[in-house]
């Protein structure tokens, strides 16, 4: 668990401790760092990092769900402007585009094998806009955020595989065809 308070000095000790991680994680697997090299790394004392985070995982954790948190700021700007709704009535293109742009810890959480985290911070993010609009009731709801988080983090795991090689507009032509691939496929089976 991270515990970051509002203050100047946590942020920024928070913030030498996540590029001193970024930095060891170009030059190690994630499973070879150990709080020893990351505070020498980023200039700060034991203390200090014990204070912010209870293991180094949850730096990640923290940077993941800061990120989420500004996609879904994000996505609310577009999704709720008169001038874009006709453009975007999907969540994912907005989530696509964010993603496009802040790669860097979908990046790292994916090389280090961290897939756990980006689920739970989408899923934070998701229960967070919940609670932002309680008018909007989603039926079967656990069904519904499991799916969601499955498919962006296969879709944002195979992009990062391929250097985002794809647009977000691309990607997002991509997942559309999924949803109605099962009626392409049913009409050209000869039953």
């Amino acid at each position: 668990m991270y515990h970051i308070s509002n203050d100047k000095r946590a942020y920024q000790s928070s913030e030498m401790i996540y590029e001193a991680l970024k930095h060891l994680m170009a030059k190690a697997p994630f499973s070879d760092i150990n709080v020893t090299d990351l505070v020498h790394e980023a200039k700060i004392g034991r203390s200090t990092f014990y204070r912010l985070f209870d293991a180094i995982e949850d730096v990640l954790h923290y940077k993941a769900d800061e990120a989420y948190a500004l996609c879904a700021q994000n996505m609310k700007r577009i999704l709720l402007d008169k001038n874009n709704r006709a453009l975007t009535r999907s969540f994912f293109l907005p989530f696509f585009r964010y993603w496009y742009y802040n790669f860097e810890i979908i990046e790292l959480l994916i090389h280090a094998k961290k897939e756990d985290i980006l689920k739970q911070s989408f899923k934070k993010m998701v229960d967070d806009l919940c609670l932002e609009y309680p008018e909007v009731e989603v039926k079967h709801y656990n069904y519904f955020i499991e799916i969601r988080a499955a498919v962006s983090i296969a879709i944002l795991s195979e992009w990062v595989k391929t250097n985002r090689q794809l647009s977000p507009e691309e990607l997002f032509e991509i997942f559309k065809m999924q949803l109605t691939v099962d009626e392409v496929l049913l009409k050209n089976l000869p039953i």
